[in-house]
């Protein structure tokens, strides 16, 4: 077990180590880029579960690119192994996206609903307008994107009023 946990704590620095350690309450760790937050963050979980303090089905992480969240996971898995399993390390987005897929009907969707991106949106709205023979010189997809951008912004849905004019309800 000892040599488990020294190498979770191998190669961190007396701050990090005292970040690392700190087993109750809350931390702030807060540091410039490139000065090892992430190992700091991933070491103090890994530290969690190996010790016992925590499981890993108890432990979040969430940050805002996929691509730390993925350093993350792949860190956490190199001291892990298959400990790891069962811990949440993604974005806000992914746990957003997580809890509405197993909540969906509370809020009136089906739990296999489809997020789009930009470019998606943008296609969509090109083919309504071609079904529905909508003049795209007249009002550009791009233009309802933003209207229906304030509609979401302030709450409303179709039918609500302010939401039928076509300035996004201003």
């Amino acid at each position: 077990m000892r040599e488990f946990l020294d190498n979770i704590l191998n190669g961190l620095n007396p701050e990090q180590l005292d970040a690392v350690k700190t087993t109750n309450g809350p931390l702030l760790v807060l540091s410039g880029a490139g000065t090892g937050k992430t190992r700091v963050l991933t070491s103090r979980i890994a530290y969690l579960i190996a010790t016992g303090v925590a499981r890993p089905f108890n432990c979040l992480a969430l940050t805002f690119t996929n691509k730390a969240a993925g350093e993350m996971k792949s860190r956490l898995t190199q001291m892990l192994g298959g400990a790891a399993e069962g811990s949440f390390l993604g974005t806000f987005h992914s746990l957003g996206v997580k809890i509405l897929r197993r909540h969906a009907e509370l809020v009136g969707l089906k739990s296999n609903f489809t997020i789009l991106n930009e470019d998606d949106t943008l296609r969509l709205v090109k083919q309504i307008y071609e079904s529905e023979n909508i003049d795209a010189k007249r009002y550009s997809p791009a233009y309802m994107l933003s209207i229906i951008q304030r509609w979401k912004d302030k709450a409303l849905v179709p039918g609500d009023p302010g939401s039928s004019n076509l300035q996004g309800a201003d």
